[in-house]
């Protein structure tokens, strides 16, 4: 079965700016990369007060997650059936394996009926994020990222040719992208 190439997601607004990096239009004296990394890691909006974050995650955690966190990496995907790793060759052999290591994962993996592409995810780490409080600013312990593994195994499609699924499923998603819920 062909790999595809990696895939990244970015918002149009980022996308924009980094083609404008990419041809000269923006920032010309600093590195594309340097320039990349700091339209991703820098808010583009003021520092959201505390209250705030709180209310709005109480109705949309992911809302919640991008007003503290902008368009920094919401989550990183490991392929497991792509790397050779005997030992850790199925979704199930790498959850223990990381259980194991004391990582701390998603209770369950997420499957479509036909087990297509199955997923699960460490939680989401915390870290200090910058919120405001009145007129200072605290850090406050906060949902940021998890890592989520995927597995994607070859199937006969209908015109009986072997294929993988490289296909998206929003039902999956929704459960993973609760890994960064936490304990906000």
């Amino acid at each position: 079965v062909p790999r595809p190439p990696p895939r990244c997601h970015a918002s149009d607004e980022l996308l924009a700016q980094l083609r404008a990096i990419a041809l000269g239009e923006a920032s010309p004296s600093e590195s594309v990369l340097d320039a990349a990394a700091d339209a991703i890691l820098a808010l583009p909006w003021a520092i959201p007060q505390e209250e705030d974050v709180r209310a709005l995650h109480a109705e949309s955690q992911y809302g919640a997650w991008v007003l503290v966190h902008g368009y920094n990496v919401n989550h990183f995907t490991a392929l497991i059936n792509s790397h050779g790793v005997a030992p850790l060759a199925s979704i199930e052999q790498t959850v223990t394996a990381l259980q194991k290591a004391g990582v701390r994962m998603k209770d369950q993996i997420e499957s479509d009926a036909e087990g297509r592409l199955r997923q699960t995810a460490t939680q989401a780490v915390t870290i200090p994020t910058p919120m405001a409080r009145k007129e200072a600013v605290v850090d406050v312990e906060w949902p940021y990222a998890y890592f989520e593994l995927a597995q994607r195994d070859p199937y006969t499609d209908a015109k009986g040719t072997l294929t993988r699924f490289e296909g998206f499923l929003s039902a999956n998603a929704t459960h993973l992208f609760e890994m960064t819920k936490g304990a906000a």
